[in-house]
Order: structure tokens, then C-alpha cells, then sequence
């Protein structure tokens, strides 16, 4: 290795403002907030900030945590980062961040498509309302729950291999 030569640093940007610029371009490609399921891209991102990030759909199953369990999934990994993409109701949290009831059955209910982002370095979410589809909420990965939890283990735990047979 020749150390006077400049070295190649893959360093990805940060996990949020890529979420956000992933979303904005799905916004432009999905007009719906009422999808069949849950979908996976995978999404290289280290040549920016001269080009977008670059996206490849790679699956889609109507239950997130069945999409992310799939072997097949562990594709994503070949990538920069990946993101989930997912749609439903969401309805306001109480004081103490619980909510009462089933969202889809609140009175105050809102349809939502949420983009959650995961890669070496941490998570990130983007969500936007169908009822204000210019307005989008950023979370900087303090998000808490089991698709948080689901979605940090998909890409940080090993794979599971499975043992042939002989």
C-alpha cells in the first residue's frame, strides 16, 4: 500500500439527513399512503453529496417483521444502508406515550407512510401524513417499540446461517 497516495474513506452521512432525502425521493415515486405492505430497499448513499442515494426495491410482504425475518432480506446488507417502508394509521400518543385503543379506531386517526433507515451508523425515521403530505417528522432514531427493535436487529445482528445437511 502506498500511504503517500490519498486513501478511499467510505464515510456515510448521517443517518437522518439521508433518511430524510431517501423519503423525499420515494415520496415522488409512491403516491399512496395505503400500500399492500411493507416494502425493503436497499440504498447506497457513500458518493454523496454529489449524487442522490440510490435505491433498489427489494422486497415487499404484508407483515414488516415477516419482511424483515425473510432470508432473502439479508440482500440489504450489500448496501450502504436499507430502508423499510411502511404504511398505516397512527393516532395521537397520550402524556405518558401510550395510546388508547387501536389507531386504526381512534377518533383523531391519520393515515401515514413511514420510512425507517438503518446502517452502520444507527437509525433514523421519516414519516409524513396523507392529510399534509408536505410536512414530514424526522426522528433521529430515539424511536422506541418493536419496529425499532425489529429493525435494529435485521441489521445489526449476524445472519443466521443454516447448517446443510450431509
Amino acid at each position: 500500500m502506498n500511504t503517500e497516495l490519498p486513501q478511499h474513506s467510505q464515510i456515510l452521512p448521517d443517518i437522518t439527513e439521508i433518511s430524510v432525502e431517501v423519503e423525499a425521493k420515494l415520496h415522488t415515486m409512491i403516491d399512496s399512503f395505503e400500500l399492500p405492505g411493507a416494502r425493503l430497499y436497499g440504498v447506497n448513499c457513500v458518493a454523496r453529496p454529489t449524487t442522490e442515494p440510490n435505491m433498489c426495491l427489494l422486497a415487499q410482504h404484508p407483515d414488516v417483521y415477516e419482511l424483515l425475518d425473510a432470508p432473502t432480506s439479508a440482500l440489504a446488507r450489500m448496501f450502504d444502508a436499507a430502508a423499510v417502508v411502511t404504511t398505516g394509521w397512527a393516532a395521537p400518543l397520550n402524556s405518558d406515550g401510550t395510546i388508547e385503543g387501536a389507531p386504526s379506531e381512534h377518533a383523531q386517526r391519520r393515515r401515514v407512510r413511514l420510512v425507517v433507515m438503518v446502517a452502520d451508523n444507527g437509525v433514523a425515521s421519516v414519516l409524513r401524513f396523507a392529510d399534509e403530505p408536505d410536512e414530514v417528522v424526522t426522528d433521529p432514531g430515539s424511536a422506541t417499540g418493536s419496529l425499532a427493535e425489529a429493525i435494529t436487529r435485521f441489521w445489526f445482528d449476524p445472519p443466521v446461517t443454516l447448517a446443510s445437511g450431509s
